[in-house]
């Protein structure tokens, strides 16, 4: 069934009285859910967007899509005991749907009886059936709960279902559209059961495919456009819809392909790929390049060789369509009147915040002549040094070479001022690309809880903790070596002793690795800040890159080639009025690295979401440290980094360049 997962997912709590967060929550663990929508992607990653540079992995299900599969996990509800379990070779995870249980009762279900089953309600009085109950869905709706496990018999010819976590609802039935409440956004979905959905037409919805043509029944191969699953060719093929209860899933003019593949099992054209968070698998469209997959219609080729929703790097959006600068896929342009309260509906069909004016700006910014607000440098937070912080962590670690050097999983995931969360393939049980060395991490607790006390009485920011991105992998590798999909260029995130750091940002809901700037043109990422970075809490950012400087460990901070500049100058007024520690503000601990062109250094590109934070090597001698000024580019010896670069724009995995939330919930 399309879309009953979400839905039961929404109710159960109220039909059957079980505690939110339980198995009746809302479908925030995604593991049937496809990269899309809530952070899923296959088992690839977070492409030129999280990591340093492409990336590595894939995101796993953490939002509200569920499974939109059509037919997913439910059968056929024609009567008889047929379940999710026999037949789950169409779907991404059979458990979390219904299971088409059994029909029972009599005469016919007629919703135009009021308090019949699939009768509107209010409450559950309005329900005219013993044991009935009224869901929260559009309008309410009248079910018969317990039907399967309490003995129930569902009155008429309504059906009994499981639903996730072993709920059973008696639903009402139908042959067409025309027999549910189309008025309240129903229709008769693919169990023959009036349900909250989107209708399919005769033409692609929203848009549709390409010049905006219909979809030929049955012509569309693996990874072509469709409607419903008759318009894919392949036995056994699915449309992934491109609307699912209301909501646009990123993938323009649907999407063929085949759930719970193996290794060579897929049509030709097509490859096998774990792209669900549970594992799951389906064939998706290989590709070689963008122009391989229907790059026109908002679809770009991610690693390892698959088609996926994208934009930029050589995809554009169709006719409109605009490309969703967070996520880098293509959804439905906004008009004046679709856009949230205080938002407006800019040219590239966008809802955005209208210009400023003067003084209409928050606490630390002005309105610059764009009509952007951006942070005023003035003062800053005024005279420190503010609070004497005298429970911080150890910041440098003194033990031997081989102590400090050791190479751990970063832990815990959360702490005073920060939190390691999952990305790029990543899961809370594990994150296979988070592992540094002692030191490494060290320093990021003390800098990072020093941030969190010394701004306590700061304006500004969003008051989120700061999300750390990429490091090594449990042998040192590059992050992403282990799946074959290597993230970074050679001579960084090996050993341990580099780490991506998302900046502080002045609004969101989190300061995870994400873009702080505009970094678009014309639909092609430019992969650096085209902007002013207008998201960037300046000050928090000035007072943690100079703690970190603060450390003889530090050897290189880079950053975007328009954040350098800023927080160079606010570095300086923080060291003047004392907020930074003085062993950050000497000449010679000055460890900011940024290019306006690229010259090689490797900071150009990729930066405009994240921070890169390298430090020196150390050995056992004297001296201790293996210093050497070459090292403010990106590796220690300064290598030309524009042809490694260029090649990571080419390698982009699902989610790099898209930056997404949490892959999945703890």
């Amino acid at each position: 069934m399309l879309n009953r997962i979400v839905w039961i997912a929404m109710v159960s709590a109220l039909a059957v009285g079980c505690e939110p967060g339980g198995t009746g929550t809302t479908g925030n663990d995604g593991t049937d859910e496809p990269f899309l929508g809530g952070n899923g992607i296959p088992a690839g990653n977070d492409s030129a967007g999280d990591g340093d540079e492409s990336g590595g992995s894939v995101l796993t299900g953490g939002g509200d899509i569920g499974d939109p599969i059509a037919g997913a996990g439910g059968g056929e509800a024609t009567g008889g005991s047929e379940t999710g379990a026999d037949v789950g070779a169409e779907t991404g995870n059979a458990n979390d749907e219904k299971s088409g249980d059994e029909t029972v009762g009599g005469g016919t279900t007629d919703v135009g009886v009021s308090g019949a089953v699939g009768s509107a309600c209010a409450s559950s009085s309005d329900c005219l059936d013993a044991g009935a109950a009224c869901l929260d869905l559009p309008a309410g709706y009248c079910v018969v709960a317990g039907c399967a496990t309490g003995g129930t018999q569902c009155p008429g010819d309504s059906l009994c279902f499981e639903f996730q976590g072993g709920d059973t609802y008696c639903l009402d039935t139908c042959v067409s559209d025309a027999d549910c409440r189309q008025e309240d956004g129903y229709i008769c979905d693919v169990d023959n059961t009036c349900w909250p959905g989107e209708s399919s037409g005769g033409t692609t919805t929203g848009g549709g495919t390409a010049g905006g043509g219909t979809t030929t029944p049955g012509a569309s191969a693996i990874g072509g456009p469709c409607e419903e699953n008759s318009d894919c060719a392949d036995a056994g093929a699915l449309c992934y819809p491109e609307f699912y209860n209301g909501e646009h899933t990123g993938f323009v003019g649907g999407y063929c392909l085949i759930n719970d593949c193996t290794p060579g099992s897929c049509p030709s054209g097509s490859t096998c790929e774990a792209i669900y968070a549970n594992a799951g698998t389906a064939c998706m469209a290989s590709c070689a390049s963008s122009p391989d997959c229907r790059n026109t219609e908002g679809y770009a080729c991610f690693q390892p060789g698959m088609c996926f929703p994208g934009c930029g790097q050589g995809s554009t959006c169709p006719a409109n369509y605009a490309c969703e600068p967070d996520t880098q896929q293509c959804g439905p342009a906004c008009s004046p009147d679709t856009c949230p309260s205080g938002l407006v509906c800019a040219t590239n069909g966008l809802c955005e915040e209208p210009p400023c004016t003067p003084g209409s700006c928050g606490a630390g910014l002005v309105c610059a002549s764009n009509g952007t607000c951006v942070a005023d440098m003035g003062d800053g937070p005024g005279a420190g040094p503010g609070p004497a912080c005298s429970n911080l962590p150890p910041k440098d670690c003194t033990g031997s070479a081989a102590y400090c050097g050791e190479i751990l999983q970063f832990s815990p995931e959360e702490g005073t001022g920060y939190v390691n969360y999952p990305l790029n393939g990543e899961t809370w049980s594990n994150q296979y690309r988070s592992y540094a060395r002692r030191d490494m991490q060290m320093l990021i607790k003390w800098a990072t809880a020093y941030v969190d006390c010394k701004s306590a009485g700061w304006s500004g920011g969003n008051g989120f903790p700061l999300g750390l991105g990429d490091m090594s992998e449990a042998d040192g590798s590059i992050p992403g070596t282990s799946v074959g999909q290597p993230g970074h260029p050679p001579g960084t995130h090996e050993d341990g002793y580099d780490m991506d750091i998302a900046y502080y940002q002045n609004a969101g809901n989190d300061n995870y690795l994400k873009p702080v700037c505009d970094h678009i043109i014309g639909g092609s990422d430019q992969y650096h800040c085209t902007s002013e970075p207008y998201l960037l809490d300046l000050w928090k950012n000035a007072l943690f890159l100079g703690a970190l400087q603060s450390s003889e460990r530090t050897r290189v901070i880079g950053v975007d080639g328009q954040v350098g500049s800023l927080v160079t100058d606010a570095i300086s007024v923080l060291c003047a009025n004392g907020w930074i520690p003085a062993a950050g503000c000497t000449p010679a601990a000055f460890a900011l690295a940024f290019e306006t062109t690229n010259t090689g250094a490797g900071w150009y590109m990729f930066h405009h979401h994240h921070l890169h934070l390298s430090l020196w090597g150390i050995s056992s001698s004297s001296s201790g440290f293996v210093k050497d000024r070459r090292g403010q580019c990106i590796d220690k010896l300064c290598v030309d980094m524009t042809a490694a670069t260029n090649a990571l724009k080419d390698q982009r995995v699902p989610g790099s360049a898209l930056v997404i939330t949490p892959a999945d919930l703890k």
